[in-house]
């Protein structure tokens, strides 16, 4: 081979090295998507594990609430629309892995024809039949790469479609999960509720006794009257907002309220739920692996556009029977057939290249925003729950301790006013301090345990991160210094 013709195929070569390398986007084209991340969290909880995939909600150690997040995953018409959304994306990636492949079809054809007898060329007769039956293929020659980038992006989106089910999954999940626990508290205040005014109603008693013997006035009778209308009305209040709560639980599994029931039953366990580092939080949450995944299919659909505006070449290939009398269709004369390849060369587009190119660029820089807005959101999540968690231990600590002293000083009143030392007044005062107290304890309970259901969920649940092909996954991580 001369020297000029080495110098031609080197540099055909390289054009081509230059054009299949100018299709291929590295995502950090799209914009910056790292998020400084430091090691510990601001509300430290000192557990460097992390909450281990899985089902998460066992943790509880609750039956019932097991048996409702069963019917939840089976029975939820969201879940039902975020699975149609996944079997989409899964059949999107299928057309595009049909493209690498030859399309063959046949066709059949039967045509009345006639031509005119003004022509150049002017037959013997002008009217006339064609018969024809042909297999026809068509095949891209992928040599820009737009086929597999099409290929890649699809398979990006399958990849977020799936996380999003699992973080759609996760939503309900917690959202059953904080409706049932608040059910279950509510619960807890209506059995101390009806128990104060069980009390009230025999102060009651106790003090019309009195009256009619001549040792208290009216007034004494009107404020235990008083406070036995009052516990009534609040037990009501909590009976309402108790059936919001049953009605939210029986639309989570699909049902009607009138078809839904609930066995009784109580809070069993209150856990201590690891939440690990900072880093570990952007391999976990489901959500922001779906962001994660349309930043890699934007980058992909970038180098589609590239591609698209580079020349394309298609191997074309027909062949069968042709014949103006079908008598002699299946004659060997009537055989044909066409092979070779044909090239179309984008010339002159109007500036449609550079706008698409920009159009796509402005996708991948939206889905690059939304990713680290997605990364910020979910570590004050975190944040939120650590420090709601480490100051409701010490508000239930309070509650306990006032609660045990209004109790002993509501004793203490109630034998006062029997030994005639006290008002009446003062006996409602205690007993009712006591009451405030009680539910103020149940109700800082009841926000520690969905503050725990809370940090289970920004943690990202049970949920365990799909590996790439390439067995890691890409991070998006600045540590600080």
């Amino acid at each position: 081979m001369g020297a000029n013709k080495r110098h031609l195929l080197r540099g055909a070569i390289a054009i081509l090295a230059m054009a299949m390398s100018g299709c291929v986007v590295d995502p950090s084209e799209l914009g910056d998507s790292s998020v400084p991340v430091t090691g510990e969290y601001r509300a430290r909880d000192g557990k460097r594990s992390l909450l281990p995939a899985g089902d998460w909600w066992k943790c509880f150690d609750d039956l019932y609430l097991n048996k409702l997040l069963a019917r939840l995953d089976s029975e939820n018409p969201s879940i039902a629309v975020a699975l149609a959304r996944y079997d989409r994306a899964r059949a999107e990636l299928g057309l595009a892995r049909a493209d690498r492949f030859p399309s063959i079809s046949g066709d059949l054809i039967w045509k009345r024809k006639r031509d005119s007898s003004s022509g150049v060329f002017v037959p013997t007769e002008v009217n006339y039949s064609e018969y024809r039956s042909a297999l026809n293929l068509q095949w891209e020659i992928d040599l820009w790469g737009r086929v597999r980038q099409s290929i890649n992006a699809a398979g990006a989106d399958l990849k977020a479609a799936e996380a999003d089910l699992a973080a759609a999954r996760l939503s309900l999940q917690s959202e059953l999960v904080r409706n049932y626990f608040q059910l279950r508290y509510i619960d807890g205040e209506l059995g101390l509720l009806r128990r104060s005014v069980g009390l009230r109603e025999e102060n009651l008693r106790l003090v019309n006794a009195r009256i009619q013997g001549g040792e208290t006035t009216d007034l004494d009778l009107a404020r235990a009257e008083a406070e036995v209308e009052s516990v009534r009305a609040q037990v009501l209040q909590l009976q309402r907002g108790r059936s919001e709560f049953f009605n939210a639980l029986a639309a989570l599994v699909g049902k009607t309220p009138a078809a839904f029931s609930l066995e009784k039953g109580g809070v069993r366990n209150v856990p201590n739920i690891p939440a690990g580092v900072p880093s570990q939080l952007l391999e976990r949450r489901p959500d922001i692996y779906a962001a994660e995944q349309r930043i890699q299919a934007a980058a992909a659909r970038l180098g589609v556009v590239k591609a698209s505006y580079l020349p394309r070449v298609t191997l074309g290939a027909a062949g069968g029977l042709s014949s103006l009398d079908l008598g002699d269709l299946l004659d060997p004369s009537s055989l044909f057939g066409e092979v070779g390849p044909e090239i179309v060369v984008p010339l002159y587009q109007a500036g449609r290249s550079g706008i698409d190119s920009d159009r796509v660029k402005a996708e991948g820089a939206e889905v690059v925003g939304l990713y680290r807005e997605t990364a910020l959101k979910a570590f004050r999540e975190v944040e939120d729950a650590l420090a709601g968690i480490r100051f409701l231990d010490r508000e239930i600590e309070a509650h306990r301790r006032a609660s045990s002293a209004a109790g002993r000083a509501s004793e203490l009143s109630q034998k006062r006013y029997d030994g005639g030392l006290v008002s009446f007044f003062e006996v409602v005062d205690s007993q009712r301090t006591e009451l405030e107290e009680d539910r103020e304890l149940i109700q800082a309970r009841s926000a520690r345990q969905l503050a725990t259901v809370q940090l289970i969920q920004a943690l990202g649940g049970g949920w365990d991160i799909p590996l790439d092909e390439g067995g890691s996954s890409r991070k998006h991580v600045e540590s600080d210094p």
